[in-house]
């Protein structure tokens, strides 16, 4: 075992000479001169550890294709078939998908320590509509045994609100953010990791509209047609921090690991339409509005490899989550008392959640 381990060392400082020589010029390249290192090779002799480097030079842009699914909502109920307990539609059964969108980035360094960066990350959207009909004959001498939320699912039946053959709802939801950040690289040991700090300014936007409609043929003649609009508006604006931290797994490859904490004041908004009427129509439509703002806490966190093809091309790929509280969503400020209903449907339910996630990959120009 002494003679084996002998061995390795002789044979790896023969390694060690030859890579320094090589790096130091010795090789005979083409032409008759020295052969240079490639770029992405390490620096130093062959024991000097790889040290972290950055990816990036003074100035960098970066373009990502991104797919995130609206998720975390409440799953409320809309229809039940028959009784109280049996659900027919609710709104887990819009099934919100996966969607395009873009996240541009702009950032300079300024100085060794700090660096500028602005971003914008949005265009995303989503819509689905979901429709149960029934036509079992009914107590009211029609076909349709769906019931509403308005007599809690028929506890006791409305003649004009339940016995209906057709139940359907709808959500479209729209998100956009945009940031201004300032970055601090922190003082670490000589590593692959370096640490950076983040401060900055943060706005979001979150629209939404929800539809819900019924369709009844009782009473028997001029039958009914129920239809509630409701949209919100979030206008979300305030100050964040967070940090990162960046591993270089070889010359060519880093990971990235960045968490964000949000802190924001949300300038929140809903109109509620209602109409009810004979499935022929005209129906009365009642309307009411509401807006108060309110303080909101939400987080980002994301995860990338970064791969650098060339001095100047660095290419990424990773997943990232968003995620707020207080919100007002438009399915949860859809109010299910027919009085109220039908007198001024104003009130405003602020306090839901949401989390925005899904993968991205681009590329990022530098130097």
């Amino acid at each position: 075992m002494p003679r084996l381990c002998t061995i390795f060392v002789w044979l790896l400082s023969i390694a060690c000479a030859a890579t320094a020589a090589a790096q130091n010029g010795l090789d005979i390249g083409p032409g008759g001169g020295p052969a240079r290192a490639p770029w992405y090779s390490p620096s130093g002799l062959c024991f000097q550890p790889l040290l972290y480097a950055s990816p990036l030079e003074t100035t960098y842009g970066t373009a990502d294709l991104i797919a995130f699914r609206r998720d975390w909502q409440t799953r409320q109920v809309f229809a039940t078939l028959d009784d109280t307990t049996n659900i027919a539609l609710s709104l887990g059964d819009l099934e919100i998908a996966y969607q395009p969108g873009l996240r541009v980035l702009a950032g300079r360094r300024l100085n060794e320590w700090w660096a500028l960066e602005g971003s914008f990350l949005g265009l995303l959207q989503w819509a689905e509509t979901r429709t149960r009909l029934d036509n079992t004959p009914n107590s009211q001498g029609t076909t349709g045994n769906l019931f509403s939320p308005f007599s809690d699912f028929g506890d006791p039946p409305l003649v004009g609100f339940d016995f209906n053959d057709l139940a359907s709802i709808g959500l479209k939801s729209q998100f956009n953010n945009a940031e201004l950040n300032l970055r601090q690289r922190l003082v670490t040991q000589p590593s692959l990791m370096q640490a950076s700090a983040l401060y900055g300014f943060r706005y979001m936007n979150v629209r939404e509209t929800f539809n819900y409609r019924t369709a009844s043929l009782a009473p028997i003649g001029p039958g009914t047609a129920v239809a509630v609009e409701t949209n919100t508006w979030n206008s979300l604006w305030g100050l964040q921090a967070g940090g990162t931290l960046e591993f270089r797994i070889e010359p060519r490859f880093w990971l990235n690991f960045e968490l964000k904490g949000i802190l924001s004041y949300n300038d929140a908004a809903q109109q509620t339409d209602f109409t009810a009427g004979p499935l022929a129509g005209p129906g009365v439509t009642t309307s009411g509005t509401n807006d108060r703002g309110r303080i909101t806490l939400g987080g980002d966190v994301s995860a990338t490899a970064i791969w650098k093809f060339t001095p100047r091309i660095v290419g990424r790929a990773g997943y990232q989550g968003i995620f707020l509280d207080g919100l007002a969503l438009a399915a949860d400020n859809f109010h299910r008392n027919l009085q109220f209903m039908t007198s001024s449907p104003s009130e405003l339910t602020r306090n839901s959640h949401l989390a925005f996630h899904g993968p991205f990959a681009g590329v990022t120009v530098t130097w």
